[in-house]
Formats: C-alpha cells, structure tokens, sequence
C-alpha cells in the first residue's frame, strides 16, 4: 500500500497550506470566537472554520488516491458517498459558525446530511454482538442515521477546548483504520488514513494555544467521518455492523453525550442547554493544564482503540465491552468526570422507587407538615446543592 503513504504525505501537506489560508480568511472576514468568560474561556478572538480546511484536505487527499490508482470501484463509492454527506454537513456547521443556528434546525440539517450515506445503500441491516448476528430489516435504516447523528454530536460537544476534537477524530481515524486493514476493507482504511492526516495538518495550528479552531464545521466533518468510519461493509449493498469495535472506540466521546442528556434532563434543563459540566471541563475545573487534558484524554482514546483492535483481530468482543466499561467506572470513581450524573440518577431512582413503591400503595402514609421539599436547580455546579438534595431524598 505505497499508494497510501504518498497520499496520506499529500494530504497532511495539503492541511498544513490550506489551514493557513483559512485561518487568514476568517480573520478578515470576521468569522471568528470571542471568549465571554463562561463556556469560551480562550484569551483571545480565535478564528473559525477550520473545518474547511479539513475537509479540502480529504478532498484531495481521496482525490489523490484515485489519480493514484488506489482504492479500485468500493472506494470510489465510498469517497462519492462522504463528500456528499460531509460537504453537506461541513456546509452547515460553517453557517452555525456565523449565524449561531438554532439547536433543532441544525439537528434537522444534520439529518439531512446523512441521507446521502443511506441512500448509496450504505446502511446497516444487521449488527454483530458477540459472535451472533441479529438481522434488523428495514429498522437499520433509522438505527444508521441515529448512530451518524449520535457520532456527529458527540465530537460537536467534546469541542471545547484547544486540539480536543482533533485529537480525539485523529486517534479514533487512526485506530478504525488499523481495524479496517485487519478485516479486510482497504477502501474504509484509505479513508481513514487520510483523515487523520488531514487532522495530523491541522493539529499543527489546533494544539493549545490555539490559532484557528474547528468550529461546528471541523467538528460535525470529524463526526460524521468516523460514524461512517465505523460501520464496516460493502459500498455497494447494505452494510454489516460489528458493534463492538465502533461503540468501544468512540466510548469516551459517547459517553460525555450521555452523561450531557443525563445531567440536562434530571435538572431541567433543555437537552440542547450548553453548560460548562463536559469532561475536558471538569479536568481543567481540577487545575488540569489543557495539555494534560490532551494527553489524558488522547491516552484514553488510543487505550480503547487498542481494546477495540485487539478484540476484532483475537475475535474477543467481552474484552473490549470490559476496558469500556472499566474506563467509566474508573472515571465515575475517581471523581474525574460522571460522578455528578450517577449520584443525580441514584437519587432520580429512590424518588422512583418511593413514588411507586407498592408497600406505600397499600398503606400510605400520612405527610407530616414538616416534609421537605423537592429542590431544583437551575445551575448544575454547585456541589454543594448536589449534596443538599441528596440528603432531602
């Protein structure tokens, strides 16, 4: 695969030059992200759009590897079917990054992107759990676009802060590639590849302190590619996903959105609330540096890579689900991040559990005019007020 190499030199090269110049574009332009003290805590106006600059770079990074005689019909398919969506979707996170779109829109503009990947016939009517295969029919359908969705939002809300999504879309490329290699798909690893060049480029003006940023544009690219990414099979028909190895490697990324959903509806809040409770930002909340974010955070991206590569090859799917599941119990016990939503849903369950409990169906208790009140808030910070209503339950 020396095709591959030249090509994935091209593209990183590519990204070097075409970063730069977006970069003094949106300066100009004004197209830039101004800190306000809360979420945005960089010191300075940064400029967006760097999302286009990383989807140029695939662009002619795939286009490369076409002219270079590499990839053969399944992958030119496949490069037909991500630039479409891609395209799309960097379209409308580069218009978020000047307009500010509604939440509900831009989710309906995600979906509208991936309908491209669905109707190239790339979808899943079947997953892999553990050896066994479930057949899902039409239902793939609507399973494919949730996981899309989930996966672009995902790397949409782990961007916040510098190099982050870059890092966590390089090392989740990089490792779907080497997975792609060993099952034998080598148009899904030339894509692969080449996105993470093209983010390897970017990094370069992305790592902390920032120069350019992602922007929804860079981010929901980076989402949709690895959601794609993750769903192994022919171009040509309906597709077979192996669950194990996409979930486990997109664990950390899928678990903040969870713990976001958690944390917004057990407050009352609007799920498309944004707040400063994401794990980057409870690490840096601890007196993490943003390169100790990095590392961290990047170390933990490969590790569940590994875990993924390592199952696929040795087809040992209870390894993987096990160091996903060792990575969250681990982060929730060292208090490093999820602490907050598993004491909010402990304390959701015995108020369920009181509510509905049979034994006070069948003898109620008079309430005392003493009762204590149910307390909520509209700020998630305080732990202190975590701790308050813990004891009211």
């Amino acid at each position: 695969m020396g095709w591959l190499t030249l090509t994935t030199a091209v593209t990183f090269a590519a990204s070097l030059a075409l970063t730069a110049v977006v970069r003094a574009a949106a300066g100009r332009w004004g197209i830039v992200d101004h800190p306000d003290g809360g979420r945005k805590i960089h010191p300075r106006p940064v400029p967006l759009w760097g999302g286009l600059a990383v989807y140029a770079a695939v662009v002619l990074g795939l286009a490369a590897t076409v002219l270079g005689g590499g990839g053969g019909e399944e992958f030119a398919v496949l490069c037909a079917a991500w630039m479409l969506a891609a395209g799309f979707v960097c379209l409308v996170g580069s218009v978020d990054d000047r307009f500010d779109m509604p939440p509900r829109v831009k989710l309906l503009l995600q979906t509208v992107s991936v309908l491209p990947i669905i109707l190239m016939g790339y979808y899943v009517d079947r997953i892999v759990a553990f050896g066994h295969p479930i057949e899902l029919g039409w239902l793939g359908v609507p399973l494919t676009v949730l996981w899309l969705l989930g996966c672009i939002n995902a790397l949409n809300l782990i961007d916040g802060m510098d190099g982050l999504a870059s890092i966590v879309g390089l090392s989740t490329a990089a490792m779907l590639g080497v997975i792609a290699v060993g099952e034998g798909h080598p148009h899904v690893a030339a894509l692969a590849f080449v996105l993470a060049a093209s983010l390897a480029g970017f990094l370069v003006y992305n790592l902390p302190p920032a120069s350019i940023f992602l922007g929804d544009s860079g981010s929901m690219v980076i989402g949709l590619s690895v959601g794609l990414l993750g769903i192994q099979g022919s171009m040509k028909t309906s597709a077979t996903l192996a669950v194990t190895a996409p979930v486990v490697v997109m664990t950390l990324p899928m678990f903040d959105i969870v713990a976001a959903l958690v944390r917004r509806r057990l407050t009352g809040r609007r799920f498309d609330a944004p707040d400063r409770r994401h794990i980057h930002h409870r690490l840096l909340e601890r007196g993490w540096t943003p390169w100790q974010v990095l590392w961290l955070l990047g170390s933990l991206c490969l590790t569940m890579g590994g875990a993924a590569t390592a199952a696929t090859i040795f087809r040992l799917d209870a390894l993987a689900w096990i160091a996903a599941i060792l990575l969250i119990v681990v982060l929730i016990r060292l208090r490093l991040f999820g602490h907050h939503e598993f004491a909010l849903i402990k304390i959701a369950a015995i108020r369920a559990f009181r509510t509905y409990s049979i034994f006070r169906i069948l003898s109620p208790r008079p309430r005392s005019s003493g009762a204590k009140k149910t307390i909520v808030f509209d700020d998630p910070n305080d732990e202190d007020k975590y701790t308050d209503q813990r004891k009211a339950a």
